[in-house]
């Protein structure tokens, strides 16, 4: 009996080190997969953050553009001041319209014997606290977008390229029986 599994341990002796070399092989197959897909993750995002420099960039030569087309318009000392006031009388005249007609909302609950946080609520509504917020961010927020984009480009034309490094995973040992377990 044993003369009959001395060959068969003969043969099985000599395949574990080619089975053992197949699953090492599928564990760095599968390495340089993962190691391959970082490294494309790290380019798509690197591609993207130079997109958006590249669109800040464009974006801030837009402007600029814009600018030095106004500025190359001249129509006369009054005719060039008449223009730059456009936009700040209308914001003024809408804003003292504003609060006339809020003032005298005010004034005319009061009158009417209604007490002063009923005559609040009514006159500073949630209508009214969204059309402020959103002259506030117009007026100012664009500001802040602005400089936080510009900051952005900033940091992230400075930032040294990242490197990925990747732990290569030790070879698994070849399994047995379950006996050794």
């Amino acid at each position: 009996m044993l003369a009959l599994l001395s060959p068969l341990f003969g043969i099985l002796g000599s395949l574990l080190p080619s089975i053992v070399r197949i699953f090492e092989r599928k564990q760095e197959i599968k390495y340089e997969i993962e190691l391959t897909k970082v490294k494309l993750d790290a380019a798509e995002r690197q591609a993207d953050l130079q997109f958006h420099v590249e669109e800040i960039k464009a974006d801030a030569q837009s402007r600029q553009s814009a600018l030095d087309h106004d500025k190359s318009l001249d129509g006369g000392k009054f005719i060039n001041a008449l223009r730059a006031s456009i936009r700040p009388v209308i914001t003024y005249s809408f804003f003292i319209l504003f609060v006339a007609v809020k003032w005298a909302a005010a004034y005319t609950m009061i009158k009417q014997g209604q007490d002063i946080p009923t005559m609040l609520d009514a006159v500073w509504d949630p209508d009214t606290m969204s059309l402020f917020a959103t002259i506030i961010a117009f007026w100012f927020g664009s500001r802040v977008m602005e400089k936080q984009e510009r900051t952005a480009a900033v940091v992230a034309s400075t930032q040294p390229q990242l490197k990925v490094t990747v732990a290569k995973a030790a070879p698994t040992k070849a399994v047995g029986t379950g006996r050794d377990k």
